[in-house]
């Protein structure tokens, strides 16, 4: 089935390269010299992905993105650009408006199997399953009430002291977010909400908020799902993540994706929330079989299983396109619809390591593979690992 593309740029040049670019392709090219003919032809056409240029007069890349994200939310956004604009590029993946951005001038080939990917997961999210599982479950498609009030103010472009008011509203949240912000990886020690936001900066923020109000939705109970052990894996993840990441990178995570280990396990809390007597279940399988894995337990009796949930939900939610595929192959990182291999190969790697160090009876699987798509070993990972948790 052919797909539809909208570029909008006010260079023809570079619409008339992008045509070239996909010549041969089963696309359908459309192309825009603003935002407001990109809105005619997204008003008569099925569009599934537009890319827009940042900087265009009258009417710039994000403000029309912000629209499409109103009008068409089922349109998957990115910013095509020739400028690393950082704070409007900022701005727009923080509020959703974009799911990811690329710069010109690209590379054909990397640009074509982006689009081809980013389709796939498009796909994978609209299963059948998936949705039959999704529209069970009350109430999931809306956000905790402090995050929606958080992202009200960014949107707003509001002050950080007003939205570290807001997050003290709730001391559980207000807790969580200090400590993430204390943590061993960054660096820093203090007791006030603002002075955390202002280190961190708002994109990790919003991460943050979403994670620790999701998690405090969940009910105390004991066992292998417990709530407290939940949310201490995916801050050890975290982590870890950036950790790892790091030393065998050379660099940091993009901010964007600072937070993919708090929120790569969503999808587990919102189905334990919606099933909590089938988890009862899967525990006393898993107690009895050791060579059972839960998320074949979660397809077998939920129908469904925790990855694809996070997947749909961040998606939903207008997360960055990094954290929805770290969700969603996590368990999986040589599946073929993974656009940044090396991020969710470190997830992959660190989510078996804080399980196993945090006594965790659920049992992950180790592809050692990722290692060497790494360019590193088990032994190195390993000593990585120590040094920070010794």
């Amino acid at each position: 089935m052919e797909r539809n593309i909208l570029v909008v740029d006010d260079e023809k040049a570079i619409l008339k390269a992008f045509q070239r670019s996909m010549r041969g392709k089963n696309f359908g090219i459309f192309t825009a010299g603003d935002g407001q003919a990109a809105l005619e032809i997204l008003a008569h056409e099925s569009i599934d992905i537009i890319l827009s240029d940042m900087r265009m007069p009258n009417m710039n890349g994000h403000q029309l993105l912000k629209k499409v994200k109103k009008m068409y939310p089922t349109t998957t956004r990115l910013i095509l650009s020739g400028y690393a604009e950082e704070t409007e590029i900022t701005k727009a993946i923080l509020d959703g408006s974009s799911k990811m951005y690329l710069l010109k001038p690209w590379d054909s080939q990397i640009l074509t199997r982006t689009i081809c990917k980013l389709l796939e997961v498009r796909e994978l999210l609209q299963n059948q399953n998936l949705l039959t599982v999704i529209n069970k479950m009350d109430g999931l498609h809306s956000l905790p009430r402090i995050f929606n009030k958080v992202m009200k103010l960014i949107d707003q472009e509001g002050n950080m002291q007003r939205i570290a008011e807001v997050i003290e509203e709730d001391p559980v949240i207000a807790a969580k977010v200090l400590q993430v912000a204390n943590s061993s990886f960054y660096g820093i020690k203090t007791g006030s909400v603002g002075q955390a936001i202002a280190y961190l900066g708002l994109t990790a923020i919003k991460s943050i908020v979403l994670a620790t109000s999701f998690y405090d939705l969940l009910e105390e109970r004991a066992g292998m799902f417990g709530k407290d052990l939940l949310w201490n894996h995916a801050r050890m993840m975290n982590r870890l993540v950036n950790r790892l990441y790091y030393k065998l990178m050379g660099r940091h995570i993009s901010p964007t994706a600072a937070t993919v280990g708090l929120l790569h396990d969503i999808g587990r809390v919102a189905l334990l929330q919606q099933f909590p007597a089938e988890y009862i279940q899967m525990e006393a399988m898993l107690k009895e079989r050791m060579d059972l894995l839960p998320d074949e337990l979660e397809r077998a009796i939920i129908g469904i299983s925790h990855q694809e949930v996070g997947g749909y939900l961040l998606d939903w939610w207008g997360l960055p396109h990094q954290i929805v595929e770290s969700a969603m192959f996590h368990h999986d990182p040589f599946n073929d619809n993974v656009g940044d291999r090396e991020l969710v190969a470190v997830v992959h790697i660190a989510n078996y390591y804080t399980q196993a160090m945090a006594n965790f009876a659920i049992k992950a699987i180790l592809d050692e593979r990722t290692f060497s798509l790494l360019g590193t070993t088990k032994e190195e990972c390993e000593q990585i690992i120590r040094e920070l948790f010794q």
